[in-house]
């Protein structure tokens, strides 16, 4: 009998020990699925910072060098053009902008000028005039006049041949003209010069422009009511 009652004894302690562990097992399991869910949000919350901060940098980066980006001539880029005008003859050359750097030249400047041939009665006509700065000797590398015709309906500018003169494609260049209060801001943008006009029913418009460095010619039309409208956007590489 009392063989029997300790048998019976040891079975209920075991019963009541495999409950605690039991018991144990079912709390820890919650804690756990607490602790990883916890985890993850942490990992995901790092994440999302991550990702803000860098679109962040980027966002100030992009108007950075937007603000960076200056197309006036200083006095350096003036030393800078005369030095390599320096002996040209035959061509008189007016930078007028700063385009930047080419793309296919880290060591080239390109400007915007206006060209006048030396000889009585010359039309003065837009020039884009590159230059490589190689220490102390600054060298003429390319001079471009654009094709206002092919531009007019390219996604492209296209250069004329040789460079004597721009290839107007039924366009006159306008050197001196005032972009006029229906042209300027059409299409949202802001144009710095009127470079060459068309006349049509209305009248054609090369405008030229840029943002954050990327220079553009873009073809505004202004119908006989004066109503303006953009009919072509050209991206002027150099």
């Amino acid at each position: 009998m009392k063989k029997t009652l300790a048998l019976i004894l040891t079975a209920a302690m075991g019963v009541t020990a495999l409950g605690a562990c039991s018991n144990t097992t079912e709390t820890s399991a919650p804690e756990t699925q607490a602790e990883t869910v916890a985890e993850t949000t942490a990992e995901q919350t790092e994440a999302t910072a991550t990702e803000t901060t860098a679109a962040e940098t980027e966002a100030t980066a992009a108007e950075t060098t937007a603000a960076a980006f200056d197309p006036t001539i200083t006095s350096d880029l003036q030393n800078l053009f005369d030095t390599g005008m320096e002996g040209l003859v035959g061509v008189n050359y007016t930078p007028v902008y700063y385009m930047g750097i080419p793309s296919d030249d880290p060591l080239g400047n390109t400007f915007l000028c206006m060209a006048t041939a030396v000889v009585p009665d010359a039309t003065p006509y837009w020039a884009l005039v590159t230059m490589e700065d190689v220490g102390s000797e600054v060298t003429i590398t390319e001079i471009k006049t654009i094709d206002y015709g092919a531009s007019s309906t390219a996604s492209e500018v296209v250069f004329a041949e040789g460079s004597d003169g721009p290839a107007l494609g039924a366009y006159e260049e306008v050197p001196d003209a005032p972009v006029s209060d229906e042209v300027q801001n059409v299409g949202g943008y802001v144009f710095y010069d009127v470079l060459a006009t068309q006349v049509v029913s209305g009248m054609n418009y090369c405008c030229l422009t840029q943002e954050n460095g990327q220079w553009s010619l873009v073809t505004v039309y202004v119908n006989t009511q004066g109503e303006a409208e953009v009919t072509n956007v050209a991206a002027l590489n150099f």
